[in-house]
Formats: C-alpha cells, sequence, structure tokens
C-alpha cells in the first residue's frame, strides 16, 4: 500500500496547509480510498487522482476539520455526472450527518468491509463525538489510524504489530489532561511500542506547535518516530 498525506493540521489548517486528509492505494493502483477529507484535502487530492478514481471515501468522524470538504465534494460529482460516491461514516451528531445526505454521497454504517483489494476494519475510540479508528489490510500489511482520539486501551490491540501506525498527537504533553479530546506523542510513541508497530508516524498536528516540540516528546519511547507534512508519500 502506499499512503499520501494531503493534510495533517488540526483543529484548523497551517498557513498552506491542509486538516486531515490521507490517500491509501493498493500497490496495484486499483484500489484508492480517502480517508478523512478536511479543509484544503479536496484540492490537494485532485493532484493525485480523479474523483472517479476513488473507490470510497471513510470518514472518521464528523468534526469539520475531518469532513468539510466533503460538501464542495459534492459538487464535484455533481460536475463530473457521479451519481454514486460511497461514504462511510459515523451516525451522529445528527446535524452534521444530514449535511451529508444530500446529492451523490452514498453514507454507509462504520461496520467491517471490504472494497477492491482492502479489508477495513473499525474500532470506536475516545472522542467528544462518535468516532472510529481504522485498520486496512491489503498487499499483506497492516495499516492502522487512530482518527482523533484521548486514550483509548483497546487501541493497542487493534494496532497490534502494524505496519504503518498514523496518530492523533494532537496535543503537546503540557496542553494534556484526561477531559481533553486528543492524545500526545508520548502517548502515541507507547502506543506504537506496546503495539510492536514497524513504523510511527504523529499527525493532527497543531499549527501552533513546532515540529521538533512535537517529535521530542516521542522519540524517547519510539525512537523512529515521525511527524507528517502534507505531501508525505510512504510506502508501506
Amino acid at each position: 500500500m502506499i499512503l499520501t498525506m494531503l493534510g495533517v493540521n488540526g483543529p484548523y489548517p497551517s498557513p498552506k496547509g491542509a486538516c486531515s486528509g490521507y490517500l491509501l492505494t493498493s500497490d496495484s493502483g486499483r484500489t484508492k480510498i480517502l480517508i478523512d477529507c478536511g479543509s484544503g484535502v479536496l484540492g490537494r487530492l485532485l493532484n493525485e487522482c480523479t474523483v472517479r478514481d476513488l473507490n470510497a471515501v471513510i470518514l472518521t468522524h464528523l468534526h469539520f476539520d475531518h469532513m468539510s470538504d466533503m460538501l464542495p465534494m459534492n459538487y464535484l460529482l455533481q460536475a463530473a455526472g457521479i451519481e454514486s460516491l460511497r461514504v462511510l461514516c459515523p451516525q451522529t451528531p445528527d446535524k452534521v450527518r444530514r449535511i451529508l445526505e444530500d446529492g451523490a454521497l452514498d453514507l454507509y454504517p462504520m461496520k467491517d468491509i471490504t472494497i477492491g483489494e482492502m479489508k477495513i476494519e473499525f474500532l470506536p475510540v475516545s472522542h467528544p463525538v462518535e468516532a472510529y479508528a481504522v485498520r486496512v489490510f491489503c498487499d499483506g500489511k497492516t495499516f492502522v489510524y487512530t482518527s482523533d482520539t484521548n486514550e483509548c486501551d483497546a487501541l493497542t490491540l487493534f494496532s497490534n504489530e502494524a505496519d504503518l501506525l498514523l496518530a492523533d498527537a494532537g496535543l503537546l504533553r503540557d496542553d494534556w489532561t484526561i477531559k481533553k479530546p486528543h492524545m500526545t506523542p508520548g502517548m502515541c510513541a507507547r502506543l506504537a511500542r506496546d503495539a510492536r508497530a514497524r513504523m510511527l508516524v504523529l499527525t493532527h498536528i497543531n499549527p501552533s506547535y513546532n515540529a521538533e516540540a512535537v517529535l521530542d516528546e516521542a522519540v524517547n519511547d519510539y525512537p523512529e518516530a515521525m511527524v507528517a507534512r502534507a505531501g508525505l508519500r510512504i510506502n508501506i
């Protein structure tokens, strides 16, 4: 699989940046799934493929920094004459989900599914709204994305021996409390270590943070950790 990072910021984009959006492509190129579609992601997606190339979109939760570009996506589908695009997304919050119900977006529940060459599984995580981690098996490899979450015990088993763990490092240590909606880089690193993940990439980077500060909090527990950046492409 190939992971292309279209946007890596949250809860708002950095200058010239974009919020959460990740394109996962099978080695053959026949299966392409967009995971999250926050502000600024759609234009970057179109640098990588056409909307017709997408087999599906997964929205891990319905906060705007993870789904707002689905609204202009609907206009693009109409302009391209595409009648239906499969979108897997949570049932709540109701008001936000109703925004997605018009147009060509064909909404599916977050249930384990096989799409093209990818077997996809979901895990509910700890966030103020209904949210899910995603695990994808394809080409003999395993990709896990935590989505936005605070501590969640089940993530260790869910991430077990992932070839790539993409983890929410949305809060530095001094800004974190148990009531906050994100993990810290150190928590991500310990998750990757305990799950024996082969690669860790820290994402959902707050634009007010320095990437070096984010990395510094992770390397003691996972020395090979990386900080996500838009445009980064990783062969899993």
